[in-house]
């Protein structure tokens, strides 16, 4: 908590220094709704804080309920009367539709009223699924570029009469079906690693031979025909979808027994090739491993998995990320099966007194006492527990009980 406390004081510093009425600062975070509970705590540290001038925070975030972490932020600065501005955004109107559709062509907006009020009809005006079904038209030589007339030009009644998907996903799940197999399959592969996939993680699943196992062979030239269709986009090096709902839907697309192999073959491709970018390639090749880790059987692989979990929530400690770090700790934890103080004597003492260390920070008390229990019922000296009666007295502490 002290480590949170520090970290949040000297960002607030920070931004009191460099926002100035000379030169104003405006910071933007779209997707709030996946932002972890400490960048939460971060963020609302520096809209509360009244000694903060000329700095415009503005966020972003989809449709939550009120049981979201988000939520409670919101109703806290609410609460606390911090001034702020709601906006809530809808589907587009026919109007609006029609200006995005007319700046996407390049034509005057009387020219595309016909197209644009066909599109609002079959789309309600949702964005992601007017940008999918103009390149649906497209592909299906309903809409074409004129090199005669330098000009974009339509069939109305045949844009009218085309059947459509009842939403955005349907769409895009039906446009990745007509994709060859092979840049499915690509699709499938990087979609295992959320919306963003950087270079050296596509070089390191490209190494050796086994992306033939997933029905691709060439990943890098696979995934740039999704970049041609509008599914992923290039960002320098780096790849991200286009927008997360298609990212869903790649993943959706994984039988459900298929989804450990990949996440465990990636994982072990990244940890191979770790050199490529060694700090990120753990974080990375961890979070694959921990979601492939129950086709595990064999024990020897189950604690090699748990002390990289160990490793990456020491790294993640040190960058004060005690949430990730307390998550890494319980997975690791949860490897080592029946009797894991006998077999893995030295790996337990240091997954259970650094998961209670990590644990104390965030504030979780209850779930703290529970692994000193351990600790103390199974260590086998008193040096050995040192460290773990420090951590209880600094909770006892913190709560004033003490």
């Amino acid at each position: 908590l002290e480590a949170q406390r520090i970290l949040q004081y000297v960002f607030r510093l920070f931004v009191r220094a460099v926002a100035t009425p000379s030169q104003p600062l405006v910071l933007f975070i779209d997707d709030l709704q996946w932002a972890d509970p400490m960048s939460l705590d971060v963020i609302n540290s520096l809209v509360t804080d009244t000694e903060i001038k000329s700095f415009l925070f503005l966020g972003s975030h989809r449709g939550i309920d009120g049981r979201h972490p988000l939520a409670r932020k919101l109703r806290s600065l609410e609460y606390r009367q911090v001034n702020s501005t709601k906006i809530v955004l809808g589907n587009l109107s026919e109007k609006d539709t029609n200006e995005m559709v007319s700046d996407l062509l390049r034509a005057a907006p009387i020219n595309t009223f016909s197209l644009s009020n066909a599109v609002h009809r079959k789309t309600s005006g949702n964005v992601l699924f007017i940008l999918q079904f103009l390149r649906s038209i497209c592909d299906e030589g309903l809409m074409r570029f004129s090199s005669e007339y330098n000009q974009w030009q339509w069939d109305t009644a045949m844009i009218m009469s085309k059947k459509i998907a009842d939403n955005a996903v349907e769409l895009i799940a039906h446009k990745i079906l007509l994709l060859p197999e092979q840049t499915q399959n690509a699709l499938k592969l990087i979609s295992c690693l959320g919306c963003h996939c950087e270079k050296f993680i596509l070089t390191s699943m490209s190494t050796g031979d086994g992306l033939a196992n997933f029905g691709c062979i060439d990943l890098f030239a696979s995934i740039e025909l999704n970049v041609k269709e509008g599914l992923v986009d290039r960002m320098g090096s780096d790849y991200r979808f286009a927008h997360d709902h298609i990212q869903q839907v790649a993943y959706s697309f994984i039988a459900e027994s298929e989804r450990g192999k990949m996440h465990l073959w990636i994982g072990n491709q990244v940890w191979t090739n770790k050199l490529l970018s060694s700090e990120k390639a753990l974080f990375i090749a961890v979070g694959q491993l921990n979601k492939g880790s129950i086709l595990i059987d064999e024990t020897h692989e189950r604690v090699r998995i748990a002390r990289l979990n160990l490793q990456a929530a020491e790294k993640s400690k040190s960058l004060a990320a005690f949430v990730p770090a307390a998550f890494y700790l319980h997975a690791g934890i949860s490897l080592l099966g029946k009797n894991p103080w006998t077999n893995y004597y030295d790996l337990c003492l240091q997954l259970y007194g650094s998961c209670a260390e990590a644990n104390f920070c965030i504030g979780n008390f209850d779930v703290m006492e529970g692994q000193l229990k351990e600790v103390f019922s199974n260590a086998r000296c008193l040096d050995d527990e040192l460290e773990s009666f420090f951590i209880f007295v600094s909770a006892l502490i913190a709560q004033n009980k003490m």
